[in-house]
């Protein structure tokens, strides 16, 4: 595509650790369908769906904008754009090609992933895009921290790591096979390799692999809040929590409910979701005690999920009903140093 002319970019900065954590997906064929029992206890806090907003084709995954006032949800030849205040879609950005996998660096601007090898680079002010990276093809999951956006790439088993001040990408890491989502939190970027049963770590100050942490299974959606990585682990459909400070597994949570998706975290860390795409459900679990959870009923195939820094909101994508549902509760919102937005896609 035609490209403005851009300015000369400056030396690259020192790394700004971004604590912003974005994401998103794996085929639901390749996740084990074994059943798993249940909790039946709700957590403290009711959640429940409060509104549904429609949106293109097949959305998938999430990004916030660094003030959260608004999210993006990739869809159909674009990404909608939903005014977090009214849950409102209020503007659209079209791209060539679809989309799946999505991020928002510290400074507003929006990149987008398509699976034929493209990331689109969106202009937050105009909602159009003003440059475009050429990355592996089928790639899918994406987050950014600091001045960089990881984007996984499973073919060649490595994350391709763009400089978002040249738009160029730098470097690739060679992490496990079939890597397919990503999170970041406190400048450590962890990605799922569905083909190895594992978590990577890679330092995002430089680029490299820190910790290569085994979960087992086939692990596909990912999110992290408050010194904890949560993994979504298709085979026994269970959450894996990692504790960041030693980047060693702390619990594994049954979930159950057929396959399960996409994965989100409250920035507070005291809550839980994880979407049951064959029942088309999302579980709500409380960390606190992880045998306390309520399940409730959202759209059709859910997929993405993120959760608000207000940690009273949370979203979910409905990949067959072309909409987004809205969950809410009446928990007290966050108001520590913590409170960030987190999320990824799943399925």
């Amino acid at each position: 595509m035609h490209k403005p002319a851009r300015l000369p970019a400056s030396p690259r900065p020192q790394r700004r650790f971004a604590r912003l954590a974005v994401v998103p997906v794996l085929a639901a064929a390749v996740l084990a369908t074994v059943q798993v029992a249940t909790a039946s206890a709700a957590p403290a806090s009711a959640w429940h769906v409060s509104s549904t907003i429609s949106v293109g084709d097949v959305p998938n995954q999430f990004a916030l904008s660094p003030d959260a006032a608004h999210l993006y949800v990739t869809a159909g030849d674009g990404i909608d754009i939903i005014d977090t205040a009214t849950n409102t879609v209020i503007a659209s950005a079209a791209t060539a090609t679809s989309v799946t996998g999505i991020a928002v660096a510290p400074t507003g601007d929006i990149y987008a992933v398509s699976s034929v090898g493209t990331v689109y680079v969106i202009d937050p002010q105009t909602n159009t895009v003003v440059d475009d990276i050429a990355v592996e093809p089928n790639s899918i999951g994406m987050t950014a921290s600091g001045d960089a956006v990881y984007v996984a790439s499973p073919t060649s088993g490595t994350i391709s790591v763009i400089d978002t001040a040249t738009n160029t990408v730098e470097s690739t890491v060679p992490v496990g096979k079939n890597p397919v989502l990503a999170t970041a939190l406190d400048g450590t970027v962890y990605v799922t390799n569905a083909g190895s049963g594992t978590v990577t770590a890679i330092d995002s100050a430089t680029d490299t692999v820190v910790a290569t942490i085994p979960i087992g299974g086939i692990p596909v959606g990912i999110a992290s809040a408050a010194g904890r990585v949560y993994a979504v682990e298709g085979t026994s459909q269970s959450v894996v929590v990692i504790d960041t400070a030693t980047n060693t597994v702390i619990d594994t949570i049954a979930v159950g409910g057929g396959t399960l998706t996409g994965i989100a975290v409250t920035p507070d860390g005291s809550t839980v979701f994880v979407n049951q795409s064959d029942t088309d459900t999302t579980a709500i679990i409380d960390t606190a005690d992880p045998s306390s959870r309520d399940t409730v009923p959202v759209g059709a195939r859910p997929g993405g999920a993120i959760a608000l820094p207000d940690n009273t909101t949370t979203y979910v994508t409905n990949g067959e009903g072309a909409s987004v549902s809205v969950l809410t509760t009446t928990g007290q919102p966050c108001t520590a140093i913590a409170c960030i937005p987190t999320g990824s896609f799943g399925g």
